[in-house]
């Protein structure tokens, strides 16, 4: 049933699409689903999260009401806006999730190929010094804790047993899995395997220079922990701080006013002149700013994510999976800091 559903629904996106970037993408996953299955059922799936998300005012606002004692309606033309403005982000939010998902497991492949690279390539030398032959070397390099580089290695050494020459196998340890150096050294190596030449010397020389370059990387990502440190500071601590304490001066000011107001014969100039306070009404309430608080800590932790994934590994999907913990951080601490100052406050009043 749900096959039958997923590829009805994977009928909405050009073959073209499917073919050149969900099964390039799910091959460097290491997924073995069919592609067309895969984006009919997430299609599908956004589209329930859509329905949901478009009868959300009919459904969810009507109980905030209710618990809240809020007004939250909107007129005719506006709810139908509203509705369908809901809806779209919940479609498109559902497959920003699943297409994270599946970057961050790419990702995650080719981190781990990439580090553990240059000991395979150190035991392949090892065993080529021990003179073995390039075949056996690679297949007796492999072990189960070099994950997925293993399973390629694997591959590859099958492909050789058949028609195919192992230097062609070889190159084709890189396309299962999205890593430049991969890519680079598996074609290195086939060159080097059909032209000859000091094959676990060049091994070990290219597994010291890639061992390097992760020592690099590494050593540029802490050195900018301090910054990253800091903007985590500003988002969850400094930003809520300062937005809960706008929010009690602005209740604080307000009573003070009602206060003023309620003074008998005196004029508007002399309860200015004694109190410092003018007698009008406050255009900012502390309702609405807490309502911009809300935006303001949701928003900056969006920015700060995508600054953090740029410094860390210079991609802004590295840094958006710390958005949702950033906001619920800042939101709860604001909410405790507006809940602190204001007994401070009324403790001093």
């Amino acid at each position: 049933m749900f096959a039958g559903i997923a590829m009805l629904f994977s009928a909405l996106l050009p073959k073209r699409i499917i073919d050149e970037r969900v099964r390039t993408t799910l091959f460097y996953a290491g997924a073995n689903e069919d592609p067309r299955q895969w984006i009919g059922l997430r299609l599908f799936t956004a589209t329930l999260v859509a329905a949901i998300f478009f009868l959300i005012p009919f459904s969810l606002f009507p109980l905030i009401n209710l618990a809240l004692g809020t007004n939250i309606y909107f007129d005719f033309p506006m709810n139908i806006l509203v509705m369908l403005g809901m809806g779209i982000a919940g479609f498109i939010g559902t497959l920003i999730i699943f297409y994270l998902h599946l970057s961050y497991v790419v990702d995650g492949r080719k981190r781990m190929v990439e580090n553990i690279l240059p000991d395979f390539l150190f035991l392949v030398g090892n065993n080529l010094k021990s003179g073995m032959a390039p075949f056996y070397a690679f297949r007796s390099a492999v072990r189960p804790e070099f994950g997925p580089l293993s399973e390629e290695v694997k591959i590859a050494t099958q492909k050789s047993l058949g028609v195919e020459s192992f230097s062609d196998a070889m190159k084709s340890i890189g396309t299962r899995i999205d890593s430049k150096v991969l890519a680079d050294t598996t074609k290195f190596f086939a060159q080097a395997i059909r032209s000859g030449g000091h094959l676990a010397q060049l091994i070990e020389t290219t597994a010291s220079d890639i061992k390097q370059t992760n020592r690099l990387k590494k050593e540029l990502v802490t050195s900018t922990k301090m910054y990253t440190l800091f903007i985590l500071f500003v988002v969850i601590v400094a930003s809520p701080m300062l937005l809960a304490v706008s929010v009690q001066f602005l209740t604080i000011l307000g009573g003070v006013q009602e206060k003023t107001i309620g003074i008998s014969g005196a004029s508007t100039a002399a309860i200015t002149q004694q109190t410092g306070f003018s007698t009008s009404a406050i255009a900012i309430t502390p309702e609405f700013m807490t309502t911009i608080a809300y935006f303001l800590i949701v928003t900056n932790s969006l920015l700060a994510s995508i600054f953090i994934g740029i410094l860390g590994g210079g991609k802004i999907r590295d840094g958006l999976k710390y958005a949702p913990v950033m906001a619920i951080v800042g939101i709860v601490l604001f909410l405790i800091l507006v809940s602190v100052i204001g007994g401070v406050v009324h403790g001093f009043a």
